[in-house]
């Protein structure tokens, strides 16, 4: 299968929208990494092979964040799915580092500031001077650690009404995830 024909094929089923965990093998009823699965015709599950464990980690816990609806999920995560593929194999390292870095200084300080956080001096340290993490020996754990953290910040937004402030935190993490890709030389399918 050719990489446009793969590439329209999970924007297919992605389209129906996304939801938390793996899901059933119903578009619609799918978390991105089976979504994925389903369109490239493999099992169901939520380990595509073309994918590396750093990316689809990163990508399972945005996807299992609070996003507003099935459909923004999918909206968000799409480009994120698609900038993934090919990844399995490859040193991920400068795209980790380049994610964490972009999540401590872009996503963070979005969301201490949104939560009304009183901490002011650091959320401005962390915009000027992000983490401090070089070469992370474990790098699934590092995205995954990434991600996560972007998901407790868009948490600390607890007011029902912020859900489109909560989607663009989530979105924020999809767009370091995708300039992580872009720097790093990204997925290769």
């Amino acid at each position: 299968m050719i990489l446009e024909e793969k590439r329209r094929r999970i924007t297919e089923v992605v389209s129906h929208g996304l939801v938390v965990g793996t899901g059933r093998p119903v578009p619609g009823e799918l978390c991105l990494e089976a979504a994925i699965c389903l369109a490239l015709g493999l099992r169901h599950g939520a380990q595509p092979p073309c994918i590396a464990e750093a990316d689809r980690r990163f990508a399972i816990a945005l996807n299992d964040a609070p996003w507003s609806s099935p459909m923004a999920r999918a909206a968000g995560m799409l480009p994120l799915g698609l900038a993934q593929l090919g990844t399995a194999g490859t040193d991920r390292r400068e795209w980790v580092r380049r994610v964490v870095e972009g999540t401590t200084r872009r996503v963070l300080p979005i969301a201490l500031r949104a939560a009304a956080v009183e901490h002011p001096v650091l959320t401005d340290r962390y915009e000027r001077e992000g983490s401090r993490v070089e070469e992370p020996a474990a790098w699934a754990a590092e995205a995954e650690s990434a991600a996560e953290a972007a998901r407790r910040a868009s948490m600390k937004i607890a007011n029902s009404s912020a859900w489109r402030l909560r989607d663009f935190v989530l979105q924020t993490s999809v767009e370091v995830a995708l300039d992580a890709y872009a720097a790093s030389a990204g997925g290769l399918l």
